[in-house]
C-alpha cells in the first residue's frame, strides 16, 4: 500500500525546544510537553510508526499504523496566531482556513482542494471544530514515483485548550464523515493534556529511537528532529 507522504500537507516545522524518550512502552511523549499520547489506543492498527517536527511556535508529528493509514497531530500556540478574534469557534475557524490556504493550497502536488463537510461540536469540555477537506493529488508535479495521484479526503478536528490549538488529521480514501468523527474524536480520547517537557539530554537516543520507528527505517533518510532550543 502506497502512503502520500505528509510533506505535500506539512507547515514545514523545523526546530524545537527540548528532548526526552519521545516513547515509553506505548505512549509518545510530544514536543514542549503539549500532550502525551496513547499508542495502544484502538484508533491505531498494528504497530505505529512516527514522524516528527517542530518549532517555537508549534509541533507536528503524523503517525502511521500497521495498515499504512496516516494521521497526524499539531499544535500551535494562540499568542503567534496572526489575528484577534473575540471566540474560540472564531479561531478554530480560522486557523483552519490558514491550513487551507497555507499548507495545502500551496503544496506543490496539490491540485485542488475544497471544504466538504464542516461541523461544530459543542461539548461540556470545549468546542470543537470537525471538518472533511477533499484534496486531489497530482504526483506528476513533483516527480516522485513513491507518491500517488488521485483524490482523497483529509479529516480536521480542531479545539483549544489551554495556550494551545490542537489540529488532529486523519486521511481516507473515501467520504465517510461520520466514521472521520469518530476516528479523530477516539484519536483525541486518547491525548493527556497537557504532556510532559522532555529532557534535552536524550537527543541521540532520540535520533537511534525515531530513526528505527521511520516509514524507511535506518537505510533511509535521517528523521527530522525538534533540536532543543537555543539560548
Amino acid at each position: 500500500m502506497k502512503i502520500i507522504k505528509t510533506a505535500a500537507l506539512a507547515l514545514l516545522l523545523v526546530a524545537c525546544q527540548s528532548q526526552h524518550d519521545e516513547r515509553q512502552g506505548d505512549y509518545y511523549f510530544s514536543p514542549a510537553g503539549a500532550y502525551i499520547l496513547d499508542l495502544g489506543v484502538s484508533t491505531f492498527r498494528g504497530e505505529v510508526v512516527l514522524d516528527e517536527r517542530c518549532d517555537r511556535n508549534g509541533g507536528a508529528t503524523t503517525f502511521w499504523d500497521g495498515s499504512g493509514r496516516l494521521f497526524r497531530v499539531d499544535y500551535l500556540k494562540v499568542n503567534n496566531h496572526p489575528s484577534r478574534v473575540d471566540s474560540d469557534l472564531a479561531l478554530l475557524n480560522l486557523s483552519l482556513n490558514r491550513y487551507l490556504s497555507d499548507a495545502i493550497a500551496k503544496a506543490p502536488m496539490i491540485s485542488g482542494a475544497e471544504a466538504s463537510y464542516q461541523e461544530f461540536l459543542d461539548d461540556a469540555d470545549r468546542k470543537t471544530l470537525f471538518a472533511i477537506i477533499d484534496i486531489n493529488a497530482d504526483a506528476a508535479k513533483v516527480k516522485d514515483d513513491e507518491e500517488e495521484s488521485g483524490a482523497y479526503y483529509n479529516g480536521f478536528l480542531l479545539f483549544k485548550q489551554g495556550e494551545l490549538i490542537y489540529v488532529l488529521q486523519h486521511r481516507q480514501p473515501v467520504l465517510m464523515p461520520e466514521k472521520m468523527k469518530a476516528i479523530l474524536l477516539n484519536l483525541a480520547a486518547g491525548m493527556e493534556i497537557p504532556g510532559e517537557v522532555r529532557d534535552d539530554t536524550d537527543m541521540e537516543k532520540l535520533h537511534r529511537s525515531l530513526r528505527k520507528m521511520s516509514p524507511n527505517g535506518t537505510n533511509g533518510n535521517p528523521v527530522r528532529l525538534c533540536e532543543p532550543a537555543q539560548s
